[in-house]
């Protein structure tokens, strides 16, 4: 239900940084526009991305907070099937030094 994930680049920066730590929970109803989701991408594997839209059919728009971050046009539309887990805490890398 509960996971505990690394953080690995800087895709989410400076919401998230390289080593930061997340917990995602599986225990949710739904999706909303900026949840902070973990999703098993057909292409680019596991990754973390931000909900920017939702299509009416459920389909998800994902975005990076980094300008470097991997492209939207690239991940393209996303099945909320996909979704591995919502961020529900997170742990700054920093934080723990």
């Amino acid at each position: 239900m509960f996971r505990l994930m690394k953080i690995e680049g800087q895709s989410m920066a400076p919401y998230l940084h390289h080593n930061d730590f997340v917990l995602t929970s599986r225990l949710f109803l739904s999706c909303r526009v900026g949840d902070v989701v973990v999703v098993d991408h057909f292409l680019y594997g596991i990754i973390i991305k931000k909900i920017r839209h939702i299509a009416p059919d459920g389909q998800l728009w994902l975005i990076g907070e980094h300008p470097t971050s991997l492209e939207s046009e690239r991940i393209g539309w996303v099945s909320p099937r996909r979704v591995l887990g919502k961020v529900v805490f997170r742990i700054c890398a920093n934080s723990m030094k």
